[in-house]
């Protein structure tokens, strides 16, 4: 029987207050993580109840509040990470943005903070917490994708292309990064239960709910506890010769 443990692992995350972002923490916790920094621009309550759960299952956190859009936010992130564990195993990209809007009201102002937020952060992440894995010899990066990131998705234009090159970012350091043993996969959900999603499903009528969850074969929105076990697949040595895929979440709407 199988086991998928992160034993004496440690893990730098972005944006894991809520949402899927949680369901990403909480689940690696569970597979005995022993740190874990998370990155998130704001503390409030639902940081504060995300990191108790986190901590009830034996993993210690560190919180650093900044941009991650921002190098100083990152760099900050992985000295904290290193002065308390020495090290650094695996590399989470969740933070995201997005905004509800068509092409031509996108503010060039809209397109950067999605851009930024949404990819930057990415490339700011990986660019100096490879640096840390390729001394240690090993590491594994799990980069927050979307369906919007093949599709284009319908939620705004500079949504879709941030997930899309995140996609592309992902293939490309996984072949620059692959003699180094550092692993670089993508996890692309489709509809997920998240709170903010059952909040805007809540105001359809049952036919347009219908009409959206006609989409999915499955026939269901998918759990954030689900993307959460992709990711943990991918983040664990279960996934040890999987490196440059995009693992879809999306209940075969991609078949």
């Amino acid at each position: 029987m199988f086991e998928v443990s992160l034993r004496d692992k440690t893990c730098i995350i972005t944006g894991a207050s809520q949402g899927i972002g949680r369901a990403i923490a909480l689940t690696l916790a569970q597979a005995e993580l022993k740190g874990m920094t998370i990155i998130d621009i704001k503390k409030d309550e639902n940081s504060e109840d995300t990191i108790k759960e986190i901590e009830k299952m034996g993993t210690e956190v560190k919180f650093v509040i900044g941009d991650v859009s921002s190098e100083d936010t990152v760099k900050e992130a992985i000295q904290v990470t290193m002065d308390t564990w020495g090290k650094i195993d695996i590399l989470v990209n969740n933070a995201g943005i997005a905004n509800m809007c068509d092409l031509e009201n996108t503010t060039p102002e809209m397109w950067d903070r999605v851009l930024n937020v949404n990819l930057r952060s990415v490339f700011l992440t990986m660019k100096y917490c490879t640096e840390v894995m390729k001394k240690q010899g090993y590491g594994s990066i799990v980069n927050m994708s979307s369906i919007s990131g093949v599709t284009g998705g319908s939620t705004g234009p500079e949504y879709g292309a941030s997930k899309a090159g995140i996609i592309a970012l992902t293939k490309y350091s996984a072949k620059l990064l692959g003699p180094d043993n550092i692993r670089v996969n993508a996890v692309a959900p489709g509809t997920i239960a998240t709170d903010m999603i059952k909040r805007n499903y809540s105001k359809l009528t049952p036919e347009q709910l219908e009409k959206k969850l006609a989409t999915i074969p499955m026939k269901r929105m998918g759990d954030p506890e689900e993307v959460g076990k992709a990711v943990l697949f991918l983040a664990s040595d279960m996934g040890s010769y999987v490196s440059g895929d995009v693992l879809m979440v999306t209940g075969s709407r991609m078949s």
